[in-house]
């Protein structure tokens, strides 16, 4: 089998995955903090709102490449002068780009309502969150074994496949729930958050097959952030994942050194058990956090990457309506 031929089977295979419903994923797992637990919505201090966008591109070296994009926003509610808010709301967009054979659009707005009161030395929510997942595919890009014969593939062969449809719209709930030290006297201050998505289960499939589900997928982050210093605090963390018999591990570390009360730098590293190294930069200014990472494959397929692997960024943005009201006139 040639390098191309390869590469047009693990299209194949990404496709049927997909197709079966597996989830995408990022590797800034935590930049966005709405789309990772929907008990986050809302949840910070100091601030009228948060916007935030990231981005994914891989596996441009193959035969085509596979992107997401990801922009959200979240406020709290529900402020009475000096009083913290207990609420929180906000939604996110997320659209996955496989080959622009393939595409996914997600659409949910929900919100977080805080248990602890805000004079506790932790914080315990809760969030829901509602939208739709649009699904569509373009089979005439698509590549079946149909149309490999003696080694050659043709496509004008019929490819043996019936679509029903070339879309599917489906409802989307996802349920959360977070806890996080914010003790300032400790040194340590752990946290976990544990989500649910695609509670309603609907029906996905392109082919009128009913029995075919979209599966509950299930994700945990846990870690603590450990200040050693007034200037230095280790972040050790794991995210963890799981969808129809399929998992996905990460373990690493992130470091963050705050130069003054402004400029703040943050590096670290990641391991995708079975697929990856990450690298971590990222840079904190004022209200703006931007981070970038790098994924080097290490998995089976590297040696069809020719070494290069994943790119992605974010950029959030923290502010109050109030001063950027005042900085437009």
């Amino acid at each position: 089998m040639n390098k191309m031929r390869y590469i047009y089977v693990v299209l194949i295979t990404v496709m049927s995955i997909s197709l079966y419903a597996q989830d995408a994923h990022l590797s800034q797992f935590d930049a966005i903090s709405v789309k990772l637990n929907p008990a986050e919505t809302g949840m910070f201090k100091d601030a009228d709102f948060r916007a935030g966008t990231q981005y994914r591109n891989q596996w441009g070296s193959m035969a085509a490449k596979y992107s997401t994009s990801v922009l959200a926003y979240d406020m709290p509610i529900g402020k009475s002068g000096a009083a913290q808010s207990r609420w929180g709301v906000g939604g996110y967009m997320i659209n996955d780009d496989a080959a622009k054979a393939y595409n996914v659009f997600s659409f949910v707005v929900g919100g977080a309502y805080q248990i602890t009161t805000p004079n506790d030395k932790y914080l315990i929510s809760v969030g829901l969150q509602a939208g739709m997942i649009y699904k569509n595919i373009k089979d005439n890009k698509l590549v079946f074994d149909n149309q490999w014969s003696d080694g050659n593939f043709d496509s004008d062969m019929p490819t043996g496949e019936n679509f029903s449809n070339d879309y599917k719209i489906m409802p989307e709930v996802v349920l959360g729930v977070y806890y996080k030290g914010i003790d300032k006297s400790k040194k340590v201050n752990p946290y976990a958050g544990l989500s649910f998505f695609h509670i309603t289960n609907p029906t996905e499939s392109f082919l009128g097959m009913k029995e075919s589900k979209l599966p509950l997928r299930y994700q945990l982050n846990v870690g603590t952030k450990y200040r050693i210093n007034d200037k230095v605090t280790l972040d050790p963390g794991v995210f963890a994942q799981y969808q129809r018999n399929v998992y996905e591990i990460n373990v690493g570390l992130r470091g963050y050194y705050r130069f003054n009360e402004l400029l703040k730098l943050n590096a670290g590293g990641y391991y995708r058990i079975n697929d990856a190294a990450i690298i971590l930069l990222g840079l904190s200014y004022k209200n703006i956090d931007f981070n970038i990472t790098y994924d080097i494959n290490t998995s089976e397929l590297k040696q069809f990457t020719n070494g290069k692997g994943a790119f992605e960024f974010s950029l959030v943005f923290t502010g109050s309506i109030k001063k950027v009201f005042n900085s437009l006139l």
